[in-house]
Protein backbone atom coordinates (compact mmCIF):
# COMPACT_ATOMS: atom_id res chain seq x y z
CA UNK A 1 0.00 0.00 0.00
CA UNK A 2 1.28 3.46 -0.63
CA UNK A 3 2.14 5.47 2.63
CA UNK A 4 -1.23 8.02 1.53
CA UNK A 5 -3.32 4.56 1.68
CA UNK A 6 -1.98 3.61 4.81
CA UNK A 7 -2.65 7.08 6.31
CA UNK A 8 -6.38 6.86 5.10
CA UNK A 9 -6.99 3.46 6.82
CA UNK A 10 -5.40 4.70 9.58
CA UNK A 11 -7.54 8.03 9.90
CA UNK A 12 -10.81 5.56 9.16
CA UNK A 13 -9.90 3.57 12.18
CA UNK A 14 -10.09 6.77 14.36
CA UNK A 15 -12.99 8.59 13.09
CA UNK A 16 -14.66 4.81 13.50
CA UNK A 17 -13.00 3.75 16.32
CA UNK A 18 -16.23 1.93 17.52
CA UNK A 19 -16.04 -0.23 14.35
CA UNK A 20 -14.12 -3.27 13.30
CA UNK A 21 -12.23 -1.99 10.03
CA UNK A 22 -11.06 -4.56 7.96
CA UNK A 23 -8.30 -4.09 5.44
CA UNK A 24 -6.26 -5.82 2.31
CA UNK A 25 -3.73 -4.40 0.02
CA UNK A 26 -4.54 -4.30 -3.31
CA UNK A 27 -1.60 -5.22 -6.07
CA UNK A 28 -1.15 -1.39 -7.35
CA UNK A 29 -0.80 0.31 -4.06
CA UNK A 30 -4.58 0.76 -2.94
CA UNK A 31 -6.69 -1.01 -0.26
CA UNK A 32 -9.89 -2.78 -0.23
CA UNK A 33 -11.85 -1.57 3.29
CA UNK A 34 -14.57 -3.07 4.84
CA UNK A 35 -16.26 -1.07 8.03
CA UNK A 36 -18.44 -2.87 9.68
CA UNK A 37 -21.59 -2.10 11.85
CA UNK A 38 -22.65 0.86 10.95
CA UNK A 39 -25.77 2.24 11.71
CA UNK A 40 -27.84 3.71 8.83
CA UNK A 41 -31.03 4.57 10.80
CA UNK A 42 -34.66 3.51 11.37
CA UNK A 43 -35.82 3.43 7.57
CA UNK A 44 -33.94 0.43 6.78
CA UNK A 45 -33.62 -3.55 8.02
CA UNK A 46 -31.31 -3.89 9.25
CA UNK A 47 -30.51 -0.76 10.58
CA UNK A 48 -26.69 -1.51 10.20
CA UNK A 49 -24.56 -2.39 7.52
CA UNK A 50 -21.23 -2.75 6.37
CA UNK A 51 -19.64 -0.24 4.21
CA UNK A 52 -16.71 -1.52 1.67
CA UNK A 53 -15.32 0.62 -0.72
CA UNK A 54 -12.09 0.48 -2.88
CA UNK A 55 -8.76 3.24 -1.67
CA UNK A 56 -7.25 3.13 -5.05
CA UNK A 57 -3.26 3.80 -5.46
CA UNK A 58 -3.87 7.53 -6.45
CA UNK A 59 -5.68 8.20 -3.45
CA UNK A 60 -5.54 11.20 -2.53
CA UNK A 61 -6.10 12.50 -5.93
CA UNK A 62 -9.04 9.85 -6.79
CA UNK A 63 -12.69 10.08 -5.59
CA UNK A 64 -12.99 6.76 -3.05
CA UNK A 65 -16.18 5.79 -5.12
CA UNK A 66 -18.83 4.02 -4.86
CA UNK A 67 -19.20 2.21 -1.86
CA UNK A 68 -20.74 -0.77 -1.49
CA UNK A 69 -23.50 -2.45 1.64
CA UNK A 70 -25.10 -5.45 3.01
CA UNK A 71 -27.28 -6.96 -0.02
CA UNK A 72 -30.08 -7.05 2.37
CA UNK A 73 -30.73 -4.01 2.53
CA UNK A 74 -34.64 -2.78 2.46
CA UNK A 75 -36.38 0.13 3.40
CA UNK A 76 -39.04 -0.29 6.31
CA UNK A 77 -41.45 1.86 4.00
CA UNK A 78 -41.22 -1.15 1.41
CA UNK A 79 -40.25 1.33 -1.42
CA UNK A 80 -37.12 0.94 -3.54
CA UNK A 81 -33.69 2.24 -2.56
CA UNK A 82 -33.90 4.75 -5.13
CA UNK A 83 -31.52 6.65 -7.08
CA UNK A 84 -27.73 6.34 -5.90
CA UNK A 85 -28.66 2.99 -5.03
CA UNK A 86 -27.88 -0.38 -7.27
CA UNK A 87 -27.85 -4.30 -7.49
CA UNK A 88 -27.48 -6.54 -6.01
CA UNK A 89 -23.63 -6.32 -7.30
CA UNK A 90 -20.31 -8.44 -6.76
CA UNK A 91 -18.14 -6.39 -4.59
CA UNK A 92 -14.68 -7.90 -3.39
CA UNK A 93 -15.67 -11.41 -3.46
CA UNK A 94 -19.78 -10.63 -1.71
CA UNK A 95 -22.67 -9.51 -2.87
CA UNK A 96 -23.56 -5.84 -2.44
CA UNK A 97 -25.66 -3.44 -2.97
CA UNK A 98 -23.64 -0.16 -4.93
CA UNK A 99 -23.72 3.25 -3.56
CA UNK A 100 -23.34 6.02 -5.84
CA UNK A 101 -21.93 8.94 -4.51
CA UNK A 102 -19.25 11.18 -6.66
CA UNK A 103 -17.12 13.70 -5.64
CA UNK A 104 -17.58 16.80 -8.45
CA UNK A 105 -15.33 18.60 -6.64
CA UNK A 106 -12.86 16.72 -5.07
CA UNK A 107 -10.45 18.79 -2.75
CA UNK A 108 -7.64 16.15 -1.31
CA UNK A 109 -6.89 18.29 1.23
CA UNK A 110 -10.34 18.18 2.58
CA UNK A 111 -12.35 14.98 0.76
CA UNK A 112 -10.50 12.21 2.80
CA UNK A 113 -11.75 8.42 3.04
CA UNK A 114 -12.94 9.13 6.50
CA UNK A 115 -14.62 12.10 5.47
CA UNK A 116 -15.93 10.44 2.24
CA UNK A 117 -17.46 7.60 4.16
CA UNK A 118 -19.21 9.84 6.65
CA UNK A 119 -20.61 11.75 4.22
CA UNK A 120 -22.16 8.47 2.45
CA UNK A 121 -23.58 6.96 5.50
CA UNK A 122 -25.16 10.68 6.36
CA UNK A 123 -26.56 10.21 2.32
CA UNK A 124 -28.32 7.17 3.38
CA UNK A 125 -29.57 8.02 6.26
CA UNK A 126 -31.24 11.07 4.77
CA UNK A 127 -32.70 8.89 1.76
Amino acid sequence: MTPEVEQAIREIETAFDDHKVDFEPEVQGGAYVVVHDLFIGDRYVPTTTWFGFLITFQYPRADVYPHFVDPQLRRTDGRPLGAGFSGPTAWHGRSAIQISRRSNRLNPAVDTAATKLAKVIEWVKSQ
